[in-house]
């Protein structure tokens, strides 16, 4: 899926969630054999940036298989220094041409963004990311929250990593905001 370009593996996540929405799972490298084949590597067609939520396993709504899909995974899509070399990595060594800063509808993070104080101990570097947007447009409703911060998530992104940036100039990486509705099961983007 790495050689089709973003794009192309764009349509087919989006086809794959109608799969998930329908219940007409049609991934098949589901299973030891496909370990096997994969063993020696691996070229997955998108980075896949989402929340920790156990109710998100982007394997499932985007209907992949292993080894298609890079998966990095916080609670709030929050970054941190791991979190940005590790889609660093699949930008520079795996060469993957998409990523997809992925939010959900009821996130927990958002919630707890919207009611808690700014400079407070607990959860302190989710709860500030998350705050920076609520307070610049004035959100009252957590799952706008959730949608506008990919926003800031992708401007984070290409301000704290040059690999990144320059992968966006030079074509060679797209990035795609999307949100996740545990009431539709479709994946929108934004």
């Amino acid at each position: 899926m790495n050689k089709l370009g973003a794009d192309k593996v764009l349509e087919i996540l989006l086809e794959g969630n109608k799969n998930f929405v329908n219940s007409t799972p049609q991934a098949d490298k589901r299973c030891f054999k496909s370990i096997k084949e994969l063993k020696h590597g691996q070229k997955p067609g998108a980075i896949v940036f989402g929340c920790s939520d156990s109710r998100v396993a982007s394997e499932i709504i985007f209907d992949c298989g292993l080894g298609e899909l890079f998966i990095v995974r916080t609670a709030g899509t929050a970054i941190g220094p791991n979190v940005l070399e590790s889609i660093e990595y699949a930008v520079k060594h795996l060469e993957v041409p998409l990523l997809i800063i992925l939010a959900h509808q009821d996130c927990g993070v958002m919630k707890h963004a919207l009611e808690a104080d700014l400079y407070n101990d607990e959860f302190e570097n989710l709860i500030y990311q998350v705050q920076t947007v609520k307070n610049d447009k004035n959100i009252t409703c957590y799952d706008d929250l959730a949608k506008s911060y990919t926003a800031v998530a992708k401007n984070r992104l290409i301000k704290k990593s040059s690999i990144i940036k320059n992968a966006v100039e030079a074509g060679k990486l797209k990035i795609v905001r999307a949100y996740f509705s545990f009431d539709t099961g479709l994946v929108e983007l934004l």
